[in-house]
């Protein structure tokens, strides 16, 4: 992260908060960085093994790989991938899993 503040990206970026929101962080311009889409993809991926217990970081990563926007260019994930995803998100409760499941 502190390469990816200091330097500057040409072409296509996403901003990512070094210290996620759910654990503390704070919108303020020293927790953001640019990063590609393939590093900021990795970025949650590896969250989500940090922290296997925040369910906010498990779901940032499921809408990642499944969630698509007119303003952001996102990473197909492969077959595995999506399990794996689903898989992190498929231990919430039955009230927030209906909320989610058209995701």
């Amino acid at each position: 992260m502190d390469k990816a503040k200091n330097r500057v990206l040409t072409g296509y970026s996403e901003k990512h908060h070094v210290i996620p929101r759910c654990i503390g962080g704070t919108d303020d311009d020293e927790n953001l960085a640019n990063l590609t889409a393939k590093e900021h993809y990795m970025s949650h991926r590896l969250l989500t093994e940090i922290y296997p217990n925040n369910q906010k970081l498990k779901y940032a990563y499921w809408m990642m790989c499944t969630m698509k926007t007119s303003n952001q260019q996102r990473h197909i994930v492969s077959s595995r991938i999506y399990e794996y995803a689903k898989s992190l998100i498929s231990t919430r409760s039955d009230v927030t899993k209906k909320k989610y499941q058209n995701h």
